[in-house]
């Protein structure tokens, strides 16, 4: 089976492509929904952040997930701790998700992860997407997305390795700058490419 690992900046319309490649019957895994699954399920991960960070992020045994977001990407120090304690669930459950279509006989897989290049899981990988769009769309998308202050936005755009830097370890680059309609084409004739591999 090939592994295919998709990734792109925050707020660079990684979405709009992934429902697309779903209508297109490739199987994806979602990084983002194994997290908020971990993150629900998980008691180990609201104990963590109570007992390190404060127990003001949790309110009934629930994570205030846009209040602790604030806080962790903008301390990095704390940021980086907690990804140490939450990663290697995150990737366990990836391994699984890809172990079960394998055993399911697909030819291809498809993870959908923001930090595919950042916490090296593009090195498991057969290929990588990237879906790119300039500074200013992404800045615009993510105040508009998760109705944040600039500055806030800003911080989790630099929370993220560089978009121009990941272009050098993608194999297949989609401007998704220009709208739905050139992104629909660039889609068409990926997935053709996809479907040869």
């Amino acid at each position: 089976m090939k592994k295919i690992g998709l990734t792109g900046g925050i707020a660079c319309g990684k979405s709009t492509f992934v429902e697309m490649l779903i209508e297109n019957k490739f199987k994806v895994i979602d990084s983002d929904k194994i997290v908020r699954d971990i993150l629900e399920n998980d008691r180990e991960i609201s104990l963590y952040i109570e007992e390190n960070f404060s127990p003001s992020f949790i309110l009934n045994g629930k994570i205030l997930r846009k209040e602790f977001g604030e806080y962790i990407f903008s301390h990095e120090k704390e940021r980086i701790k907690y990804e140490e304690f939450i990663m290697p669930k995150i990737f366990k459950k990836i391994d699984d998700e890809f172990s079960f279509y394998e055993k399911n006989g697909e030819k291809i897989c498809i993870l959908d992860a923001p930090l595919l290049i950042e916490k090296k899981l593009h090195e498991k990988m057969d290929y990588v997407i990237l879906i790119w769009a300039n500074k200013e769309v992404q800045l615009q998308r993510l105040i508009k997305r998760d109705n944040i202050s600039k500055e806030s936005a800003m911080l989790r755009i630099n929370a993220q390795m560089d978009i121009d830097i990941k272009i050098r370890f993608a194999d297949f680059v989609i401007d998704n700058s220009k709208g739905r309609e050139y992104l629909k084409e660039q889609i068409i004739h990926l997935c053709s490419i996809l479907e040869t591999l």
